[in-house]
């Protein structure tokens, strides 16, 4: 069987896979809930003051209102209609992938094709999206898009810059990734002002609801996610900490990263940045592990592999996932564990990569 035979099954099975979630998964809370931005929206209210629990940009708000109409148009229902989008992005995802292999890093086309397909068939992102149906794969796309757009021969630097302003705008969990891209002594990349153009367009999108300033600051700016018992939350439980240090050490571990990461390719320092932003997250949520999985494609490694197999067996008996009553799966613990592992394994391999020359020309 040739190289191609096996990828095309091994797709196939993938698509497959992906295609009876889409065709069986029922509506859920976040699905439920988007619906309601979209009514709301229909109805002419607001998006902030009116809708509850839109902790982002209003682009997510004004595309899930695009897909209530088009889904009322074609008579089918809006949770499928938002899975048929969500499949899209990986594959257009999986796409990308390819796509920085082959033009950025220089691979040849098969192994190019293998990290697309680690991607598209990895079960944590085939889990979040087709059982929590969760667009964080968009604003992962359009990462991606920069990292391939100023990384080929010739670079579209603005182009780049404006698909980093559009992953800030979808779901702004890339918040500190634009400044990876900014060009240092030596290297290569996008001007200060293509780094800052991505933040000043993020920051305009709020200024049509400059009235609805309190509704933004409580839910965009001081939102934080589920306290459940992961990683640096759990400083909260002891006596005399502060309430606000797990922020403030997660703030500065992200600019640390950073600083760190700046002078490695850009695929590779995005994927370490996510590491390092799920280490050190004061709140989390379980679809929050699909972030670095892409990126994590294009490198593998043991690391990659025991993160993959610990999500997985989580979300078996996650009771946010299939609930199944199986002893002894990994928790949030065990989870957390995995990402400091994969982070020391990506950091290992950097580092040889420095040594043999492939850091960012």
């Amino acid at each position: 069987m040739t190289s191609r035979s096996v990828f095309l099954a091994g797709f196939t099975v993938a698509a497959v896979l992906r295609l009876g979630y889409l065709a069986t998964f029922p509506e859920n809370w976040d699905t439920q809930l988007w619906q309601g931005w979209a009514r709301t929206l229909a109805a002419g209210g607001s998006v902030y003051r009116d809708t509850p629990l839109n902790n982002y940009s209003p682009v997510w708000a004004w595309t899930v209102s695009g897909i209530s109409r088009i889904a009322d148009a074609l008579g089918i229902p809006f949770h499928r209609a938002v899975g048929v989008l969500l499949f899209g992005v990986d594959v257009a995802t999986a796409w990308m992938l390819f796509r920085i292999a082959r033009d950025v890093l220089g691979r040849s086309p098969e192994r190019a094709a293998g990290a697309a397909l680690l991607f598209f068939s990895n079960p944590i992102s085939v889990f979040v999206t087709g059982f929590h149906a969760q667009f964080d794969g968009l604003t992962i796309l359009c990462l991606l898009a920069a990292v391939w757009l100023e990384g080929r021969r010739p670079s579209h630097r603005v182009a780049a810059s404006g698909a980093l302003a559009a992953s800030l705008l979808i779901k702004h969990v890339t918040a500190f990734h634009p400044l990876l891209f900014g060009r240092r002594q030596g290297r290569r990349g996008l001007t200060f002002v293509g780094v800052v153009v991505p933040y000043a367009i993020f920051l305009a999108s709020f200024l049509p609801y400059w009235r609805e300033r309190s509704w933004i600051v409580e839910r965009v700016v001081r939102y934080s996610s589920m306290a459940e018992d992961y990683g640096v939350a759990m400083l909260r439980r002891l006596p005399g900490i502060p309430g606000w240090l797990p922020t403030a050490l997660f703030i500065g571990a992200a600019f640390g990263g950073v600083i760190a990461f700046r002078r490695l390719e850009p695929a590779r320092a995005c994927l370490l940045l996510f590491l390092v932003i799920l280490i050190f997250l004061p709140g989390i949520s379980e679809y929050y592990f699909v972030w670095p999985i892409a990126l994590g494609s294009l490198y593998a490694g043991a690391g990659y592999a025991v993160f993959t197999l610990l999500v997985s067996a989580f979300f078996l008996g996650s009771p946010d996932g299939l609930g199944l009553p199986i002893p002894h799966l990994p928790g949030w613990h065990g989870v957390w564990w995995g990402a400091v592992l994969w982070l020391l394994w990506e950091l290992r391999q950097a580092s040889r990569s420095r040594a043999n020359a492939e850091a960012w020309p």
